[in-house]
This record gives structure tokens, sequence and C-alpha cells, in this order.
């Protein structure tokens, strides 16, 4: 298994160059978005009181508004992704190519999306083998066993899942197809990635 914290540092090099910094996109459901982090993922993280304290702590300035927001740097915005969606998801207990395919997702769509995107990936490359993990968004103990077998053909597999997924998005919501090339684009360049890492 690689050293954890350098396996999150790389797959957060990958996903911070695609966010970005800061964005104002009157189409963005998410508000604006400082780094990745938008107005309301950061309004959930403040909507408990150990949420708050660990905003305070990492020296974000509530309350959260669009003001506070402009003060967001890029390390405010990786400690923010390494809490909600790297270790939400324990993602140091996986190879890295399927953790670093999950956490870019997660970063993205939400930790249950990618779970379940990684989930419809599996079963479109397990397809025949009488194996299929049920589409749930829960990264549990099957399909954490699923995706550690790590194959080139799982992480292709994986990926294409999360293509359709933006294609649908943007067909069903067409406000969001303006998204959907930068989108596409990420998704080709994480593949790229990660199959020029190999196996771990």
């Amino acid at each position: 298994m690689p050293d954890n914290d350098n396996s999150f540092s790389r797959a957060h090099a990958f996903t911070a160059h695609w966010e970005g910094g800061f964005s104002d996109h009157p189409a963005d459901n998410g508000g604006l978005t400082a780094y990745g982090a938008s107005l309301k993922f950061v309004k959930g993280i403040s909507a408990t009181q150990q949420g708050r304290d660990f905003l305070q702590r990492i020296g974000f300035r509530l309350p959260v508004n669009k003001a506070s927001m402009r003060s967001v740097t890029p390390d405010m915005a990786r400690a923010m992704f390494k809490r909600e969606f790297w270790d939400r998801l324990r993602l140091d207990d996986m190879p890295f190519r399927p953790a670093c395919a999950l956490y870019d997702a997660a970063v993205n769509s939400g930790c249950a999306q990618s779970v379940r995107l990684a989930q419809r990936g599996f079963n479109a490359c397990a397809r025949g083998n009488n194996v299929a993990l049920d589409v749930d968004g829960i990264l549990g103990p099957k399909t954490r066993a699923a995706l550690a077998c790590d194959t080139d053909a799982l992480i292709r597999a994986v990926i294409q899942a999360r293509r359709i997924f933006y294609e649908e998005l943007a067909r069903d919501d067409p406000s969001q197809a303006v998204f959907l090339e930068g989108w596409l684009n990420r998704a080709d360049a994480l593949e790229k990635f990660l199959l020029a890492q190999g196996r771990a």
C-alpha cells in the first residue's frame, strides 16, 4: 500500500488543478466557488458545531457568506476536501488509483455519487462474471474489495461511468450543459493520469 499522506497529496494535486481558483458562474448550483469549495459546500460543513470548530481551526472566518468565501485559500480548500471526502470515504485504506478516482469524483459530485459511479463501473467491467455490486452509494466491504482489484480495465470502466453520468446530467438539465466539455476533459485527463501510474 502506498504512503497515505503522499497518496492524498498526489490525488489532490490532480483535483486542485481542475478545480481552479475563484468562480461565480450563474449556472453553478453550488454558488461562489473558491478553489473548488463552493458556498453551498462550506455552509454544509458549518451546519454542525464540530464543522464550525473545524473551519475556525483552519482559519476560515465565520459566518459563511460570499464575503468570507473570498478569504478561502488553496490550503483551506485542501483541508476541507481531505476531511469531507478523502477521510470520510477512508481512502487511505485503498490502492492509490481507485482512491484517486473516488476522491476526484467526490469533490466534483459528492461522496455518494462518487461511490455509485465506481459501483456502476465495476459492474460494467465484471459483466458476465455473475458478480455485481448494489449501486447504493455506500462504500462498504464488498465495494472496497471489488475496487481493490485495481486493474486498468476497472479504472477505464469507472471513469466511463462518470462520462455517462455527465452526459445524462447535461441532457436532463440543459442549464448544466455549459459545463459538459470541461467535465469530459477532466474525466479524460484523470484516465490518462491514472493509467500512467500503473498498479500500486
